[in-house]
């Protein structure tokens, strides 16, 4: 009887300590992969995220996640590394990827939102933020890259994210591609929009993109506030306030252009923002 409740307590502790850490992830066996081999697997939290990639963790902790995968493997000649975080939401695993995609060769080749590059491939994927390394640079392990996205889709289906309706509109809808999603300090630096001066002590999410203009670059964003307070204070920021109430442009010199609307009467709390070197209307950004 002693016998058997320690052989029960070491099934216990196996299960317990490790299986839980695959609970939201099916990790890849190797066989999905022709000739391939899986070399190591291991599992970080939020906690732990810190000794694996120090210079990664400030940013994926500011949007938030639960768990990282770590693959390691040999397809052939080539070797590869897969990274799969779970992140708090799909929002939260757009964001690192909208603001870390340089110099894609191409892009939503197998899915939404993805970029490959010579030796990464990157994708967003539900709340999967994936990164696939690969360490030659040949075509072939580019390749590689996709295969395992494909077959990390299959074991772990999810929801592609999508844009705000906003982003529809003919004079977005190209620029897809380029949206970039903030909620933090951290984001807005790693993004091109370049407003930190104005979102110190803002709490927000946003979604922002640069828009091509023969007149100068016009910088759109769709920003969320969890109270007006924070609201407010980001307007403060932007010179749209005066005497503790909003207004919605401002364009003292003729080089700072601002506006913003609150693009739904029943949600004031979101608003649409633009900036640019010359008067344009967000409606002529956003119409249909």
């Amino acid at each position: 009887m002693k016998q058997f409740s320690l052989i029960l307590l070491i099934f216990l502790i196996v299960h317990i300590g490790i299986v839980p850490a695959y609970t939201q992830f099916t990790p890849l066996t190797g066989n999905e992969l022709p000739g391939g081999v899986v070399i190591s697997t291991n599992t970080y939290t939020p906690e732990t995220l810190w000794t694996y990639n120090s210079d990664a963790a400030p940013l994926i902790s500011e949007y938030g996640f639960t768990s990282l995968l770590v693959q390691k493997f040999t397809v052939g000649t080539e070797d590869l590394r897969l990274e799969a975080y779970l992140m708090n939401s799909p929002e939260a695993a757009y964001g690192p990827y909208s603001t870390s995609i340089l110099g894609c060769t191409l892009q939503d080749s197998v899915t939404s939102w993805d970029c490959l590059t010579q030796y990464q491939y990157k994708a967003a994927y539900g709340r999967n933020y994936i990164i696939i390394t690969n360490q030659s640079g040949s075509r072939e392990a580019q390749e590689y890259s996709y295969v395992i996205m494909q077959k990390w889709m299959l074991l772990n289906p999810q929801e592609p994210l999508k844009l705000p309706d906003v982003f529809n509109a003919p004079a977005l809808k190209d620029l897809q591609n380029q949206v970039d999603f903030v909620c933090g300090m951290l984001g807005m630096q790693n993004s091109m929009l370049g407003w930190e001066n104005l979102i110190v002590g803002v709490r927000f999410t946003m979604y922002g993109v640069i828009v091509p203009d023969p007149n100068g670059e016009i910088y759109f964003a769709r920003i969320t506030f969890p109270t007006q307070e924070d609201q407010y204070n980001f307007l403060n920021h932007a010179n749209l306030m005066q005497n503790g109430t909003p207004v919605p442009v401002y364009n003292p010199n003729g080089f700072t252009y601002r506006e913003f609307v609150p693009p739904d009467p029943s949600d004031l709390l979101t608003i649409y923002f633009l900036q640019s070197t010359q008067p344009v209307a967000i409606a002529e950004i956003t119409e249909n």
